[in-house]
């Protein structure tokens, strides 16, 4: 991986290769921030950078043979340790080093919904990943060997939040670590982290992706277009693994649940709204989540197009006439209420409400909402 391949977060890119270019780079790291910030390509591109035979002031080679091992994920130096999944527990991250490997070729900036997808059976999706105890034993002794090549070691540890009170065997470790080891923490939660692992390490703080790097990215690829590219990069909110998303979703899924919902809430037919509900309560709280934070955003531009003449809604080409469609029948007051409804469902789903109870209460009172007679 190198600092070329991700877009924008110039600040944090400077900050780390000075670090590593002046001898600075501390040896535990914790690159912390939301979801989709490409830290994991940026920790992918230290090591890279650090390990390169012919680097520049600025960037790894990227053809020497030190980068064509990092750029598969096979270099012997480099470990990984990440949430996995078994039903007694004792799965170890090596168990899942080609899965990994796989999922980083393809998305180097996947979310922990992604990973989780890809190593659970079906019948498991409502259990969580978990780093146990026995892969941070397994971390220490893969960190006590010599390096294979005689050079730098690395341990990237994704998601350190899912360590819990295990993540107390490494601390000695992480302290002091064998001479030339360094450890690199990604992190989306950083409340989760144990307060002893986080005085451990050097922070850096990865803002989330501006609109325009986002834009930038996304038109790398010939398949979409202009105006797609631009919609996607304002839904997605800064997060690059939401836009990846949106962006291979075929005919533009992410409103077309939100069609159906708003046609089965109109016409007030119980039995398809009781079916939707059953059905998206049933693709896991992030999804659902994701689903009501794209509705505002899409009621949000029904509210430009009430209120800007000639507005042209910042969604896929596919899309725009649904949503100016929807912004005919609604005005700015149902709008303001619609919002507050769906962040509060939001809060309640974070806070582990039914969602199938929260969903068909949103239903219902959105139903009231757009069948109240305009004002």
């Amino acid at each position: 991986m190198q600092f070329s391949s991700i877009p924008g977060q110039d600040s944090v890119k400077n900050r780390l290769i000075s670090a590593c270019n002046q001898g600075r780079l501390p040896h535990a790291i914790l690159l912390h921030g939301p979801e989709g910030n490409g830290a994991v390509a940026l920790g992918l591109s230290v090591i890279s950078y650090l390990l390169c035979e012919n680097k520049s002031e600025t960037d790894a080679c990227g053809e020497c043979d030190s980068c064509s091992k990092t750029k598969s994920f096979i270099h012997p130096d480099v470990h990984f340790s990440f949430p996995t999944f078994n039903s007694d527990g004792s799965k170890l991250s090596d168990t899942f080093i080609k899965e990994w490997r796989k999922c980083l070729k393809e998305n180097p900036f996947m979310n922990y919904e992604d990973w989780m997808e890809v190593i659970k059976g079906k019948e498991d999706q409502n259990k969580q990943g978990n780093i146990t105890a026995e892969e941070c034993r397994e971390i220490i002794k893969k960190l006590s060997l010599k390096s294979y090549e005689g050079g730098k070691k690395f341990m990237m540890i994704w998601l350190p939040e899912f360590l819990g009170q295990s993540g107390n065997i490494l601390l000695k470790l992480l302290e002091e670590p064998p001479e030339e080891t360094h450890f690199i923490l990604i992190a989306e939660d950083i409340n989760q982290v144990l307060p002893t692992i986080i005085s451990r390490t050097q922070l850096f703080s990865i803002p989330v992706f501006s609109s325009d790097a986002i834009r930038v990215y996304l038109k790398q690829n010939p398949e979409i277009s202009e105006n797609d590219a631009n919609a996607i990069s304002y839904l997605s909110k800064g997060n690059l693994s939401i836009a990846l998303h949106l962006m291979h979703e075929e005919d533009t899924a992410y409103t077309e649940n939100m069609r159906k919902w708003l046609q089965d809430c109109y016409s007030r037919n119980l039995f398809n709204l009781n079916e939707w509900v059953s059905k998206t309560s049933g693709t896991g709280r992030e999804k659902i989540k994701q689903f009501l934070e794209n509705s505002l955003y899409v009621f949000g531009e029904c509210l430009h197009c009430r209120l800007i003449p000639n507005h042209t809604p910042r969604v896929p080409e596919a899309n725009a006439k649904f949503v100016m469609d929807i912004s005919k029948i609604l005005s700015e007051g149902k709008i303001e209420r619609i919002y507050k409804l769906i962040n509060e469902t939001i809060y309640h789903i974070e806070r582990n409400a039914n969602p199938k109870i929260s969903l068909f209460n949103l239903s219902l009172n959105l139903r009231n909402i757009l069948l109240e007679p305009a004002k």
